[in-house]
């Protein structure tokens, strides 16, 4: 994998526990809880240390993950020979980063795939998958997004921010959902087309920002 020369992963570790803090809507996992996340910050943290095999070592808490995004239902990418590649000799701190940031990009889309699958139709499962994926942006990926924006902007300083529409278009997916309302009243019905509009707009914009990644389709 082609490994981009900005340094992943810009959150210092005070700012990851705060955003670990933030709860998901509706139910599911809270940041702080999510066995995703907290196999990546064990990764982050042991790797940044310089203790690889730590971080080979929380693969297996998380090959359900890659065992989903291969499925024929799900993504199909098969992301486990790049992640045995990054933690095997030769290991770098840069390509173990990435590696795991490449899973976290992936269960992120993969939120965007179910929702869109489903067409938004339990909301509080809609709900949890979407915040689920904001986190996975925030910690994993928004750092990146911004330095990304900083050396664009050195280029062309009216350069709109990537990071500042991924936000926006979140924002468009969650309005989206609809609302079931208080007992009903003040219900409002989910708008798949205007969700898939944002989400593929997130989507695209990670794509232009990381791509050496592992993508669905390619």
């Amino acid at each position: 994998m082609h490994l981009p020369r900005r340094r992943l992963l810009t959150l210092g570790v005070p700012a990851l526990v705060l955003l670990l803090t933030r709860e998901a809507a509706g139910y599911g996992y809270t940041r702080e809880e999510d066995p995703l996340l907290r196999a990546f910050d064990e990764a982050v943290r042991a790797t940044r240390q310089r203790r690889f095999d730590v971080a080979r070592a929380q693969l297996h808490s998380v090959q359900w993950q890659v065992d989903e995004l291969r499925s024929p239902d799900d993504l199909r990418v098969d992301l486990e020979p790049l992640l045995r590649r990054a933690h095997g000799e030769g290991a770098t701190e840069a390509g173990v980063i990435a590696a795991w940031a490449n899973l976290v990009y992936l269960a992120l889309l993969q939120k965007f795939h179910w929702n869109l699958r489903e067409q938004l139709t339990d909301y509080h499962k809609a709900r949890a998958r979407l915040e689920s994926a904001w986190g996975y942006y925030e910690i994993a990926l928004a750092g990146n997004v911004r330095q990304h924006d900083a050396e664009r902007r050195k280029q062309s300083p009216e350069a709109p921010s990537r990071h500042d529409d991924v936000v926006r278009r979140f924002e468009v997916a969650r309005a989206a959902l609809g609302s079931p309302g208080l007992f009903g009243v003040g219900a409002r019905a989910p708008d798949p087309k205007a969700f898939r509009a944002a989400v593929v707009a997130i989507a695209g914009h990670l794509r232009a920002v990381f791509p050496g990644f592992q993508h669905p389709g390619g």
